[in-house]
């Protein structure tokens, strides 16, 4: 009897963390939001603008700060805050991450990327059109 009621519960705390880390990996990913995460250039190489939103709702208030990954530059810090927006001049010829730290631990929270798109890619064969008469 002993054996069935620790095996129980055993299996009940499993259960428990389980669903536990599952909604934790589910909230990780709402924390960090671009909209829109996607630019459209006309032609291939040239810059992109928009204005781009990041909406941040943290799992609980502390002091936060948005950068840049590739170049760590800082753009934005909030202190004891846990939901926040913040609106970017967006303008770049390549797509663009961007990151989500805590200032005290220096830990990333979370990471969304602005994509860079054209419509037109760079043709490096030039057309030659012959006459016919």
């Amino acid at each position: 009897m002993y054996f069935k009621l620790t095996s129980a519960i055993t299996i009940g705390m499993l259960c428990a963390s389980t669903t536990a880390y599952a909604t934790s990996k589910d909230d990780r990913k709402g924390i960090l939001q671009a909209a829109p995460n996607k630019c459209v250039a006309l032609h291939e190489g040239r810059t992109c603008y928009t204005d781009v939103t990041f909406s941040i709702s943290a799992p609980q208030a502390g002091d936060y700060c948005i950068r840049e990954s590739s170049s760590k530059k800082i753009l934005q810090c909030w202190a004891n805050a846990s939901h926040f927006e913040y609106l970017l001049a967006f303008g770049s010829a390549e797509s663009v991450s961007y990151e989500l730290i805590s200032k005290t631990k220096r830990d990333v929270l979370a990471v969304t990327t602005i994509n860079v798109n054209w419509v037109h890619k760079v043709r490096n064969k030039k057309r030659r059109w012959q006459r016919l008469f």
